[in-house]
C-alpha cells in the first residue's frame, strides 16, 4: 500500500492530522534492540518498580517516533523536534498521536507542527513541537513503495 502524501498547498495553519497504536512488548524490544538502551527501566521489572513504575517502560524514542508516521505522508524534513515526556508508556497501551500546523512560511516551504501523544486513557504521555520544510513541487511524489510490516 503507498503511503498517502499529502501536497504542501493542500495544508494550512490548523491542519490536523492524527493516528492510533497499540504498543506491545515486542515494539518495546524492538525499539531496545535497535537503540541499545537497556536502562533498567526498559529491562528489569524489579528496578522499574523501585522507580516507582508498575513494570518496565517503553523508550521513550518508541512514542517519539510516531509522528514520523504523519511527518512522511507529508514528506515533511524535520530540522528541529522537541519532546517532553510527561508519562510512562506500558505495553499493552494504545496511543493516539495528533498533530496540527501551527505556521507555515509558504515562501521558504517551511511549517511548524505541535502536537501530543494520548494513552488510552486520554492523559497526554509527550507533546511535540517541530520544525521543518516540505519538499519543491518539481521533485514529485515518491513512486517506491513502502516496504512491508514484519
Amino acid at each position: 500500500m503507498r503511503p498517502q502524501h499529502v501536497a504542501f498547498e493542500d495544508i494550512h495553519v490548523g491542519w490536523r492530522r492524527s493516528w492510533r497504536r497499540i504498543i506491545s512488548e515486542e515494539d518495546i524490544q524492538a525499539t531496545i534492540a535497535l537503540t541499545g538502551d537497556q536502562g533498567g527501566y526498559h529491562v528489569d521489572e524489579d528496578f522499574a518498580r523501585a522507580a516507582g513504575f508498575r513494570t518496565v517502560i517503553a523508550p521513550g524514542i518508541l512514542q517519539a517516533s510516531m509522528p514520523t508516521k504523519i511527518g512522511g505522508e507529508l514528506n515533511f524534513l524535520a530540522r528541529e523536534i522537541s519532546f517532553r515526556f510527561l508519562k510512562p508508556v506500558y505495553a499493552g497501551d494504545a496511543l493516539e498521536v495528533t498533530m496540527e500546523v501551527a505556521a507555515i512560511d509558504g515562501e521558504k516551504r517551511m511549517v511548524t507542527m505541535e502536537g501530543q501523544v494520548t494513552n488510552q486513557d486520554g492523559e497526554v504521555v509527550m507533546t511535540i513541537n517541530t520544525h521543518g520544510n516540505f519538499p519543491h513541487p518539481e521533485w514529485g511524489i515518491p513512486s517506491k513503495p513502502p516496504p512491508p510490516l514484519p
